[in-house]
């Protein structure tokens, strides 16, 4: 596994922390995790679309108003994997959709949260003009798009009124990569720019130039990311495993490290071959400075993940959260987790 040391920065102002999440301040550490560490808070629904809507009311309980959302077409998560980074810039949730109308549930949502604006992230072919028409009628809408995923992530880069002082750049294939920095980059601001393995393509290429940021963190190993591919993108770090699993947990020490992420939290969630759960916990999981953490099946937490419980265990006094329900984070897995845990 790979974990460049070049990362180091001054202090930054705290996260935002959601209503309830508790004190994230210095503790008497125990010798195992906290007894209510136990990864007892599910946030899922039956569909995407419900686990979508279940983590956008963790972010914003009744009461608090969202006055963006981020749309994404359910089915096509790889224009979503850049979603995070308009989220934080917006301060909103991420909702599913689907080509040609709003599902009921997210309808919903946004009616509930009192959303203004509407942040559409892929072209027409994903989110059709028909519907982005129908949405303009009560509401405002903007679009990022692009030919192609490279494309429409950098669109999305280019989202912020300023530049970014970091940039992720991860595998346009390969989605865990990205979707494990998705926290980050919501709290953070960090855009997600996405790459080949063996080549920059002339989007990304170009975004860097326009973004004109120096510090670019490649995620994934090389099998993702060449090394040619690494000295192309002029990369200054590198944060890769030899699997998702561990990949997320190298991510989740550098947030911890440089990011104001908090070592007393820890979510899990599927990373599966459809990571939709992973992509619309980016929000809730950012704004309370929450690693994310990948099991690695549905029978198996996975020897990165259990590692990293078990190295933090004493430390893990705070919010414990899985993402998705029971069919794609089964509770013989979560007791596996909280098992790491508590040593």
């Amino acid at each position: 596994m790979t974990s460049t040391p070049s990362r180091r920065r001054a202090a930054r102002l705290g996260l935002a922390v959601l209503a309830g999440a508790g004190c994230l301040g210095a503790v008497a550490a125990p010798a195992q995790a906290a007894a209510g560490f136990d990864f007892s808070t599910r946030v899922a629904g039956e569909t995407r679309v419900d686990t979508a809507v279940a983590a956008s009311e963790a972010l914003y309980p009744d009461g608090v108003p969202a006055t963006d959302v981020v749309l994404v077409n359910r089915d096509a998560l790889v224009d979503g994997l850049t979603a995070s980074y308009v989220a934080g810039l917006k301060n909103a949730p991420i909702l599913y959709t689907d080509v040609d109308s709003v599902p009921a549930a997210t309808e919903r949502e946004m009616d509930r949260l009192g959303a203004e604006n509407v942040w559409i992230i892929g072209g027409t072919a994903m989110v059709s003009q028909h519907q982005e028409d129908a949405l303009e009628a009560d509401r405002s809408v903007i679009r990022f798009w692009g030919e192609d995923r490279y494309a429409t992530a950098a669109a999305v880069a280019r989202a912020g009124e300023f530049a970014p002082e970091e940039v992720y750049i991860a595998s346009g294939t390969a989605y865990a990569d990205a979707l494990a920095a998705g926290p980050v980059a919501y709290a953070r601001t960090y855009p997600i720019l996405l790459t080949r393995v063996d080549g920059v393509p002339g989007a990304t290429a170009k975004a860097l130039e326009d973004l004109g940021t120096q510090t670019r963190t490649v995620l994934g190993g090389t099998a993702v990311v060449s090394e040619s591919t690494y000295a192309a993108l002029k990369g200054t770090a590198r944060l890769g495993g030899a699997n998702r699993q561990e990949t997320a947990a190298l991510v989740a020490d550098d947030a911890i490290a440089d990011e104001h992420f908090t070592r007393s939290n820890a979510a899990l969630v599927s990373a599966g071959d459809v990571p939709a759960d992973a992509l619309v916990a980016a929000p809730a999981a950012g704004a309370t400075g929450t690693p994310l953490l990948f099991i690695e099946s549905k029978d198996e937490l996975g020897a990165a993940t259990s590692g990293y419980l078990m190295k933090h265990a004493a430390d893990l006094t705070g919010r414990s959260w899985v993402f998705g329900g029971t069919a794609v984070v089964p509770q013989k897995v979560v007791e596996q987790a909280k098992a790491a845990a508590q040593g």
